[in-house]
């Protein structure tokens, strides 16, 4: 008994010095860092991507990985002929300090360029091409860029087999920083296009891929319209996999066999849909979408979508049921048609429509930013409305028919959440008249967004919006659902949905025919995926042109939190309404996935 208690005792003390052991083997930690030299740049800026900084343990970071960042960090700057040198602490050491000596040499700054060889491309256009300007530091990365760019714009000629080299020459003088870059091209031959095959397909019409591909056999194989097809095919939505293989390039030939092979998707949907617009209506939409009709890339969509106004003084229903069919190329051109079938109906106290018709329009997209668009449309429809005055306008089942127009430009970059770019819009359409039937009235909107980029997290963005529905030859009713509304969570937020503008007396919303709204968004990145955003929006409705007026308009301002998801951000947007008329209104809580423009 006696041995086996002093067994257990020498045990014990056996752990006790080991854990003694193992707190003196705890890993050393760098407490300082120290730069010596002439240092042209701040010491964060020479550490960046190194993983070097106070508190990181010795063993998590090598003097080679920090003397690399370091050099290449002075190389980003132009200093090409840096020297790094890097002392490193010893485990056994009493302080565990890092020491980093600088020679940054001389800045490389770019003077001129000096071309020799070929000169398919102007001396302005390669000029142009280069990523940086005159007296700018020349780095590695920038001659890199520069190379691949010139490589890329002779590829779009059809010289796959170019090459380029970059050499920098000496300073230009001992008292200059100014250097030369001279580069020397060689084109190589031509490629042409010998055809175009297509593989994998089996629902898909092979002609619905080839029109994609803007080229005929016996061109100049440009790949920059390889590219472009490349992503209007895997833009169709049909395919979850594209790949193209250029047969006779690496046996140096000049006649290319592009091979394209396709890996069809199951790209038939069913698209549902509910949330709220505002916290007094409620929407749920159901859409059955076949986009490959017999094999042509020809679409067809059913489906609907229902509102519920859920106020308990202006509650109501709106119905909207439509049958859709698209032709991607109309008469095998590049405009498409589209043929809509729907049937319109609003209920509520005060506003009552229903129509029902048809659509035929045609798209057409031009240099990848605008789209023209034109239509013509009949309908049969009924109305009642209330006007503010109190009198109840009724028009019974009638014809009408219209001519609508539109164009846009739209630069936006990307297109679920804008960083920089903008959109342009400006529409017209006539009712009655020249379209035939019989309500007269017209339409005109504009409107513009702007999306500045001030630093890498911080945006602002812009909108401004004008919008005008007026009879004409004597009318002076235009039906509920062509009127113009605002208020919410996407127009003057502060406001409840659609109550700006014109109301009857019991102080139901009744829609417009003249509106204007600005709106302005300061955004910014907070910590990844999560952003705040302080806004001001300012709009109006009215009747007519003469009233436009700040003392009648809405004006809101708040902020909001955005969480950025594949499907677009997610916004919460707190605002309230200090309105020239009305004072401080209490404020309103939106909630909504997408930007409010």
């Amino acid at each position: 008994m006696t041995r086996k208690i002093i067994h257990i005792f020498v045990s014990l003390l056996i752990l006790l010095v080991f854990a003694k052991k193992v707190e003196a083997l705890s890993e050393p930690t760098i407490e300082t860092v120290t730069f010596s030299g002439n240092l042209p740049l701040s010491d964060k800026t020479l550490l960046r991507g190194s993983g070097l900084h106070e508190g990181v343990s010795i063993f998590l970071v090598s003097s080679n990985q920090v003397r690399d960042a370091v050099a290449s960090n002075l190389r980003s700057y132009g200093y090409l002929n840096c020297s790094v040198s890097v002392e490193w602490p010893r485990w056994e050491s009493e302080d565990y300090e890092v020491k980093i000596n600088v020679i940054p040499g001389r800045q490389s700054l770019l003077g001129s360029f000096v071309f020799l060889g070929d000169t398919t491309l102007s001396i302005s256009e390669m000029t142009e091409l280069c990523p940086i300007e005159f007296s700018s530091p020349v780095s590695p990365a920038d001659t890199a860029s520069y190379r691949s760019t010139i490589l890329s714009s002779y590829a779009n000629h059809g010289y796959l087999r170019a090459d380029v080299s970059i050499e920098l020459k000496p300073f230009i003088s001992d008292s200059s920083d100014y250097r030369d870059i001279q580069l020397t091209i060689s084109r190589g031959s031509r490629c042409y296009l010998g055809g175009i095959s297509v593989t994998g397909h089996e629902k898909v019409r092979e002609e619905v891929i080839l029109r994609e591909f803007d080229l005929s056999p016996g061109d100049s194989l440009n790949m920059k319209v390889i590219r472009e097809g490349l992503s209007a095919v895997y833009s169709l939505r049909l395919f979850s996999n594209v790949q193209i293989d250029y047969n006779g390039l690496t046996e140096g030939r000049d006649t290319i066999d592009v091979a394209v092979n396709v890996t069809e998707q199951d790209y038939i949907e069913i698209e549902v849909a509910s949330g709220y617009i505002s916290p007094e209506a409620v929407f749920g939409s159901v859409f059955w979408r076949q986009p490959n009709i017999m094999g042509n890339n020809q679409m067809l969509k059913l489906g609907g979508t229902y509102t519920r106004y859920i106020a308990s003084d202006n509650s109501g229903n709106e119905f909207e049921p439509q049958i859709v069919y698209e032709e991607p190329w109309f008469l095998s051109t590049r405009w498409t048609s589209q043929l809509k079938l729907d049937y319109y109906y609003l209920q509520r106290d005060y506003q009552e429509e229903r129509s029902y018709g048809g659509e035929i329009g045609f798209s057409r997209k031009f240099m990848d930013i605008w789209r023209f668009t034109t239509g013509y449309r009949i309908e049969r429809l009924r109305y009642r409305t209330t006007e503010e005055d109190s009198t109840e306008v009724v028009q019974d089942w009638t014809n009408t028919a219209r001519i609508s127009t539109g164009l846009t430009r739209d630069t936006r970059m990307p297109l679920i959440n804008p960083v920089r770019g903008n959109w342009f819009k400006i529409a017209g359409s006539v009712s009655g008249g020249i379209a035939g039937g019989n309500i007269d009235f017209y339409t005109v909107d504009g409107e513009y967004r702007l999306f500045l980029p001030l630093t890498g997290k911080f945006v602002l963005a812009g909108r401004a919006a004008g919008s005008v529905s007026l009879g004409y030859a004597g009318n002076t009713s235009v039906p509920p659902n062509d009127r113009l509304y605002l208020g919410g969570g996407t127009t003057v937020r502060g406001y409840d949905f659609q109550t700006l503008g014109p109301e009857d007396s019991e102080g139901n919303p009744l829609g417009g025919n003249v509106l204007v709204l600005g709106n302005a968004e300061a955004r910014l990145t907070v910590l990844g995926n999560l952003g705040a955003v302080l806004f001001c929006d300012a709009g109006g409705i009215w009747t007519e042109l003469q009233e436009i007026s700040t003392g009648t308009a809405g004006f809101g301002i708040g902020a909001g939190i955005r969480y950025n998801t594949l499907i677009g951000p997610i916004r919460l947007d707190y605002g309230f309404a200090p309105t020239w008329e009305n004072s401080l209104k209490r404020g309103k809580v939106y909630f909504a996935i997408g930007q409010a423009f």
